[in-house]
């Protein structure tokens, strides 16, 4: 949590962030790997291979963790108009009304106007501010490209706020090009 102190998932709580960590640890898709200093985890990486278009880490996490974020905004009901939860108020509602009545909503295809290419997604690296620029990102991004080797890709694909420079900076230093462009986001890529 220290790693992103600003962060919505930080500000839900710390239940709702182990059970979003945990999401990594429950198929054989998904991975997540830390590095300790003094047997304290001072930096982290999670990634997952998306199976078929669709699959997605955001929408996974967070229905897997739906109930602790629930939990975590009743605690504190001001982050019910982050910009994070204000943009996913339909996906939210969606998602109660089918804790409540048990019903789920039919599943739409993803549009086949864009081939689905087979790749790995980082979805998530964190270094501690207290240990930056000791190379442990480097690190990080280097046991991240042995991961996706490991799933026999070739390609590796992230997304990244548009606002946060310094991890724009860092995933170009690391090779990294940008291969979308959204509203808020790019969406990144490299090959190995």
């Amino acid at each position: 949590m220290a790693c992103f102190t600003d962060s919505l998932a930080t500000r839900l709580g710390r239940s709702y962030v182990q059970k979003t960590l945990e999401w990594f640890l429950e198929n054989p898709n998904r991975f997540l790997f830390h590095i300790t200093n003094n047997g304290r985890v001072v930096g982290y990486c999670g990634g997952f291979m998306p199976l078929k278009p669709g699959d997605g880490s955001s929408s996974g996490m967070l229905q897997y963790a739906f109930k602790q974020a629930i939990r975590g905004i009743l605690k504190k009901p001001v982050l019910l108009f982050h910009p994070e939860v204000t943009q996913n108020y339909p996906f939210l509602w969606m998602n109660i009304k089918r804790k409540i009545t048990g019903k789920a909503k039919p599943f739409k295809p993803v549009s086949d106007s864009k081939p689905f290419n087979q790749h790995v997604g980082l979805v998530v690296i964190g270094v501690h501010p207290d240990f930056r620029g000791q190379g442990l990102a480097q690190q990080l991004m280097t046991e991240f490209e042995n991961k996706t080797k490991q799933f026999h890709q070739s390609e590796m694909v992230l997304s990244v706020k548009k606002n946060n420079q310094r991890a724009i900076k860092a995933y170009l230093n690391f090779g990294w090009t940008t291969r979308e462009e959204h509203t808020k986001t790019f969406v990144m890529h490299k090959f190995i």
